[in-house]
């Protein structure tokens, strides 16, 4: 019984301390259908813990999501966004601690705008 307990805690990541997979949805403050490539970064101080680069060229058509290893903690997350035929990216992000929830909504800010409230 106590293998169990102890198996499922661990499982389940030990109350988040120990790493384990959680689904991250990006809900970037962007019209989806302009976006035409986005870069998306998640940090733990200052190691990169996961780089994906996504091309678009008609557009998102949903929030972005991806599988990824963490564990609780002070982590960033930095999106680089190209919009049509910017040359240059809009860059957002937001620190976050991921707890012990298994999925995480991040709602980055754009990098020099002061967040409405």
């Amino acid at each position: 019984m106590l293998a169990l307990v102890i198996g499922g805690v661990v499982w389940r990541g030990g109350f988040g301390f120990f790493a384990t997979t959680r689904e991250v949805i990006w809900r970037l403050p962007v019209p989806y259908g302009d976006v035409r490539r986005v870069t998306l970064e998640l940090w733990s101080d200052a190691a990169l813990l996961r780089r994906e680069e996504r091309m678009t060229p008609s557009g998102l058509t949903a929030e972005l999501r991806q599988d990824v290893v963490l564990q609780r903690g002070s982590h960033r997350a930095v999106a680089r966004v190209w919009l049509g035929d910017a040359g240059e990216p809009v860059v957002f992000s937001q620190g976050f601690d991921p707890g012990e929830a298994d999925a995480l909504v991040l709602e980055p800010t754009q990098q020099g705008a002061v967040p409405s409230r």
